[in-house]
């Protein structure tokens, strides 16, 4: 009897011990855990993002190297001494590229200072797209020049505040100068 519950138990712990990754995976197939609803609507994450437009300004801009060598050039955008999302521009001619545009350039002829000016000169031409849902609940809402998409910003989906870009404040913290 004693064996039988020792194996009974054995084999329970491994059915546990196996199936709960396997069931994970399943949820990471279909995009991750779960999401928190957000509380704001749309229009209200527009909203607060229209009334951060008059505070932000350029931060220090950095470059990096890609894995071809290539160089990347890109520029914070600063609310209140938080980087709340990042401007890529082109290393080569100082012209802002929008989201997910490409340049294959191993030397720039942009210097950081060029960067910084140009992006600063943008954001008072700035316009606010319609927002989605993205992670955790957060809205995105993608900040356009002339009806491009230059960069994005995070609200809380809670209570409408607006989030820092932790990875464009690490890459500034790497790359920064």
């Amino acid at each position: 009897m004693k064996n039988l519950i020792k194996s009974s138990v054995v084999v329970l712990a491994m059915v546990l011990f196996c199936a709960s990754p396997l069931y994970a995976k399943k949820d990471k197939d279909k995009g991750g855990g779960y999401q928190v609803p957000p509380q704001i609507t749309a229009e209200q994450a527009i909203a607060s993002v229209k009334s951060a437009l008059p505070k932000l300004s350029a931060g220090k801009a950095w470059t990096k190297r890609g894995k071809r060598g290539d160089v990347k050039l890109e520029v914070p955008l600063v609310l209140e001494g938080k980087i709340v999302a990042r401007v890529r521009v082109n290393p080569a001619s100082g012209e802002i590229l929008t989201k997910g545009q490409r340049i294959q350039v191993q030397q720039a002829a942009v210097s950081p200072e060029q960067a910084e000016k140009a992006v600063q000169q943008i954001i008072a031409n700035l316009e606010v797209g319609h927002a989605w849902l993205g992670k955790g609940g957060e809205w995105k809402v993608p900040l356009l020049v002339k009806g491009a998409i230059i960069a994005e910003m995070g609200v809380h989906g809670q209570n409408g505040s607006i989030l820092p870009d932790w990875k464009a404040s690490k890459d500034a913290t790497m790359f920064g100068r």
